[in-house]
Parts: C-alpha cells; structure tokens; sequence
C-alpha cells in the first residue's frame, strides 16, 4: 500500500509539477514576442481574463467526475468487480462528452457577458479570447474521465505521463501561433491572444491520443481481470448516471474551490476599489495582475504538488473502508511527504519571490511584494485542498462541502472591510484567514476521529523539527540574499535564483540526512 502510495506520488508528482513548469516558461518566449510592455500587460490582460473563468467551468465540467470515477473503480477491483468497473467507465464517457458539450455551449452563449464583467477595456476582444476556449472545454471531460480510470486501478504513470504531453504540445502551439500570428502575418495582438488560448485544444488532442494508445496497451490485463470478476450487478445506466452524480457533486464543487475563490477576487476586486481608494482604473488592473493573475501562474505548480499528493491518496484510502488503522497510516504519511516537501518548496520561493517576478514578467517592487504575499497563501491554500481531498475519500463528502462553503462566505464577509483597510493586500488577507480557518477545522475532525494513536502522532515531531530548523535558517539566509544586488534585469535575477537555490538545496541535504527524512520514506515503502 505504501509503496503504491510513493509510486503514485511520483507519477501524480511529475507530470502535474513538470507540466505546470512548462505552464510557466514559455511566458517568457511568449512575452518576449509583443514589442512594448504595453502590449505585454494587455496580452496578459486578455489571457487572464479568459483563463479564469475558463478555468471555473472546466472544474465544474471535470474536477469531481473523475475523482468521483476513480474513487467507485478503486472500490469495486478491491471487491473483484472488475465488470462493474467496466460499466462504470463506459456510462462516465458517455456522460463526460454531454458535460463537455453543454459546458462549451454555456461558456459560448456567455462569453460576452463574462467580458463586459472582466477588467478589459476592448469587450469585443475578450469575448473572442473567451470563445476560442470552446473546443478545448468539450474535449478535456472526456479526456479526464479516462484519466480517472486509470487512476482507479492506481496506475499513476498515464495520468502524469498525459499532463506534460498535452502541456508540452500546448506550449509549442502558443509560441508557433503567437510568433506567425503576430510577427509574421502581422495579424494583431487579440489573433495572437486567441490563438494561444485556443493551443488548449490542441494539446488535450495529444494527450488524448498517448491516454487511447496506452489503454490499447493494457488490454489484456483488464480482459485477464475480467475474466476472473464476480457478475456484474443488475445496474441500469440510468442508475449509473445517478451514482456519478452523487458521488462527483462534492468533488466538483471542492475541486473548483481556488478557482470561485479567483473569481469572487475577479468580480469584486474593481469596484471595492474604486469605492475604497482613488486610486485610478489603471492602477487597479495592475494591482490586481501583480496579486492574482501572475503569482496564480507560480503558485499552481505548489497547489499542483498538494494535489498530486492527496490524488495519489484518495484511491488507496477508497480501498480501506473500515480498517482504521491503515487509515490513519495513509493519513500520517501524506502529511508527512506535505510537510517534507512542501513547506520547504513553498519557504524558497517566497524568498526568492522578487527574482521570480522578475524573471518572468519584469522588475517591479510592488509585484514581487505582492508576488511573495501570494506564494505563502498558496501554502495554506495547498493543504486545505489536501485535507479537504483526504476528507472527502473517507466518504465525508458533506463535511468538506461544508468547510469550502465557511470558506468562501468568510471570504465574502471579510472581503470589502479589508480591502478598505489594506487595499490590494486586503483580497490576500481575506482568503488567508478564509481558508486557514476552514483548514484548521479540517485537521481537527481527523486528528480527533482518526488519529488518535499519540505515539504515532510524536513521528510527526522528528520531520516538523527538522522543517522547522530549515525554513529558520532560510530566513536567515535571505539577508545576505538582499545584500547581493546584481541589477534589476532578469540574467542578474536569474544568477541570484541559481546561486541561492544552490545554497538552498544544499541545506536541505543537510537537514534531510540529520533529521533523517530517508528513514521516513523506508517507513513508507514497508
């Protein structure tokens, strides 16, 4: 079980970490492209507010289904109901390609209104970025229900292996179309935005095919698997469809929490401001670049790492129903890998938050403060999205509807007081005390239900302490940092990131091999 779990990590871990990565380097090829930086923050302008809500149906067309999918397959192969499985997958297809249908219809039908709501002064060309959206949001629900399959039958490899391919044919496509486009053709900057946005589609078309062209592959063991299963149930599809529903409904609605979170930022942030300050509208788009939409290109790669993490934990903790004790094992040990990996993860980049900003949209002091506020919110963000996972696949999908909710209400209720207060700093404040209250709630209804062995709970002390040492002295290291001042330019940001993250990784060697955090994962792999 453990061993899965590690195996799974892995996959969930490379293809989710290395595709956001992809996600975010090509920004700066892309970037480079349009001539001035005016051109620059409207490009980003577009992009952000087609990506946002975009972002919002896609969540609620695929984050719970296959979640939901790969939760029952899980529980049926424990039960040698490989035949059920099958009919499973085959009703989730057919329901998957309507979702992705009638999301991509909505989305078309409202576009326009979504552009006269966004920040973007030409409405017309927001629609038309919206819009190229379309055929990406029907094709992608389809494509993650097979994912979900596989994940069912932990077989994490296809779903990482199909993330860096889509992500990877996706970034080719927005550098071929944006270069041709713009500085070819000469066809303009929104052709140019459109295009990158419609790179979407073609990338989901190459993940699709790897995911077609493994599950070929694997044929003959899900045939051998079904040659020995128990008969299937007399379930109609019908009934399927329903059992879909009940079971992805929370999942959905918990897997599009950042995302509403973005979107309440998006909606609201404009006119609080206008209301709270006299700040001009120029001002307030980039304030609200500098606190969301850029730092959400850094931080999806942390929240991406928390995902991967409690994905690979959901269906090993589907197949444990009613033995406690390996529950509390899986839950120990995911926390442990969050806090092993994570918390340093989260701890470098939020002192190198002024470089990072730097190196991918240019020198400014007020974007990379706002970029570091961002990356330690994104921590708390991450584990609440892990242990509202965990909760959710030990069947308490109610609770977890229910802490998103007090989330995003308190976020609603605190939203305009702080903003009147701090301004820009107020959203991030907002969500931060939104969330970690919703988290700190989460973590007591596990500790108190399942893990209740104390002396286990002390191997938690051991990585904590030596986290805890290493994210000190990080701190302590970051002073020197601010004394090399190397210029303003992005090669002189870069030098800085490699000569610290050297000196970083280094350090947590050491901590690694004196608090011992190999011995952690032998313990794992047991």
């Amino acid at each position: 079980m453990k061993n899965k779990l590690l195996s799974g990590a892995f996959w969930m871990s490379f293809g989710s970490i290395f595709s956001r990565v992809l996600g975010i380097l090509y920004i700066i090829a892309w970037l480079a492209m349009f001539h001035s930086p005016q051109q620059q923050y409207t490009a980003q302008a577009l992009y952000n507010a087609a990506y946002t809500p975009y972002g919002l149906f896609l969540a609620l067309g695929t984050s719970g289904f296959p979640t939901a999918i790969s939760r029952k397959i899980a529980y049926y192969n424990s039960r040698k109901r490989y035949l059920d499985s099958k009919r499973l997958f085959k009703a989730g297809l057919l329901f998957m390609a309507l979702s992705g249908l009638i999301c991509g219809v909505v989305f078309f039908i409202f576009a326009p209104t979504i552009a006269k709501s966004s920040p973007i002064m030409d409405q017309a060309a927001a629609t038309f970025v919206l819009r190229s959206l379309v055929p990406a949001l029907m094709i992608l629900p389809t494509m993650s229900i097979i994912r979900g399959w596989f994940q069912g039958h932990q077989d994490m490899k296809p779903f990482g292996v199909s993330q860096l391919i889509e992500q990877f044919i996706r970034v080719v496509a927005i550098l071929v179309f944006t270069f041709v486009s713009f500085n070819v053709l000469k066809k303009g900057l929104t052709w140019a935005v459109a295009l990158s946005t419609f790179a979407a589609f073609i990338g989901a078309l190459g993940s699709l095919a790897y995911l077609g062209k493994y599950y070929r592959a694997q044929l003959p063991t899900y045939r051998a698997n079904e040659a020995e299963s128990l008969p299937a149930s007399q379930l109609d599809i019908k009934g399927l469809f329903l059992e879909i529903v009940k079971e992805a409904v929370p999942f959905v609605f918990v897997g599009a929490g950042v995302t509403i979170n973005q979107i309440i930022d998006q909606l609201t942030f404009k006119h609080l401001m206008l209301w709270a300050s006299n700040y001009d509208m120029n001002y307030i788009q980039n304030m609200f670049t500098f606190f969301s939409a850029n730092p959400t290109k850094i931080t999806t790669i942390i929240i991406s790492l928390a995902t991967a993490l409690s994905d690979t934990s959901l269906p090993i903790l589907a197949g444990l129903v009613g033995n406690r004790q390996k529950i509390a094992q899986t839950l120990s040990d995911n926390f442990k890998l969050m806090i092993t990996l994570l918390i340093p993860f989260v701890a470098i980049l939020t002192v190198l938050a002024q470089e990072v900003n730097t190196i991918f949209f240019g020198y400014n002091w007020a974007a990379g403060q706002l970029m570091a506020a961002s990356i330690m919110l994104s921590l708390i963000l991450s584990f609440f999205l892990d242990v509202s996972t965990l909760i959710q696949a030990l069947g308490k999908h109610r609770l977890a509807v229910i802490l998103l909710s007090f989330s995003l209400l308190l976020k609603l209720a605190l939203q305009a007081p702080l903003i009147w207060l701090f301004h820009e700093y107020g959203a991030l404040l907002a969500t931060t005390i939104a969330f970690a209250s919703s988290l700190a709630l989460g973590l007591w209804y596990l500790n108190r239900t399942y893990l209740t062995d104390r002396r286990a709970n002390l191997s938690w002390l051991k990585p904590s302490l030596g986290i805890g040492i290493y994210v000190l002295g990080l701190g302590l290291l970051a002073k020197p940092l601010s004394l090399l001042s190397l210029g303003h330019g992005k090669v002189a940001a870069l030098i800085t990131c490699v000569i610290f993250g050297l000196v970083a990784g280094s350090y947590y060697l050491v901590i690694a091999y004196l608090f011992r955090f190999k011995d952690l994962l032998k313990s794992m792999n047991r």
